[in-house]
């Protein structure tokens, strides 16, 4: 705004105000929200340990298991009071003893393999299964046994621990053969013959016991 102001002797002279200076806004403020900076550590949840898995089973407890097991089916089938159909369960019992004992190692079943290896084993064993004399003969067992009720007295006192000793020998054999990494191809009776006729002495010195239970994991 320009105003005049009279001076002495003189024309007045414009004056020019001086307008005052604007009164500066107030400073925003603008305060940065605090970065609160974590470390990764910090910020990922604890993690939470795994649980630990139980302790498997060892391949050894399995094997008596299934030993064991089938042990007591092959005595059951001894008491069958039918000819030829207590031989068939026996049979059935010993094949499925070799097919879980090959698939808990890894091999394949052989169904013809297991019947033919089973003969040959039967027969280092059957002419004394019995005890060595003329009842330790399986001509005679079997020729006593068609005979009525003392057939069937026999069949009772001698087929049980019999098939219990050979079902236990043939799964120690087996045991031994597949766990060195052999296959049913691979199998020859003829070398294990020996170690055949220790397990079936060996069971029978158990007297028709069944071999020991299976020992609890670790």
């Amino acid at each position: 705004m320009v105003s005049e102001k009279e001076t002495p002797g003189g024309k007045a002279k414009p004056e020019t105000a001086v307008a005052p200076a604007p009164t500066p806004a107030p400073e925003a403020v603008t305060a940065a929200p605090e970065t609160t900076t974590t470390s990764t550590s910090e910020a990922a949840p604890e993690a939470t340990p795994e649980a630990t898995p139980a302790a498997p089973v060892s391949t050894e407890a399995q094997v008596a298991e299934i030993i064991r097991k089938h042990v007591l089916l092959s005595a059951a089938a001894g008491v069958i009071p039918l000819n030829f159909v207590d031989t068939a369960a026996l049979a059935i019992v010993q094949l499925r003893l070799l097919k879980e004992l090959s698939e808990l190692h890894g091999v394949d079943f052989r169904g013809d393999i297991g019947r033919s290896a089973v003969g040959t084993l039967f027969a280092t064993v059957a002419p004394t299964a019995l005890g060595g004399s003329l009842l330790g003969s399986m001509a005679f067992n079997m020729a006593l046994r068609s005979v009525p009720v003392i057939g069937t007295v026999t069949r009772l006192a001698t087929q049980p621990a019999f098939n219990s000793a050979f079902t236990y020998a043939l799964g120690k054999v087996f045991q031994q053969h597949f766990a060195s990494g052999g296959t049913f191809l691979t199998f020859q009776p003829e070398k294990v013959k020996t170690y055949f006729r220790e397990k079936f002495e060996e069971a029978r010195r158990r007297k028709g016991a069944t071999p020991e239970a299976t020992p609890a994991a670790a």
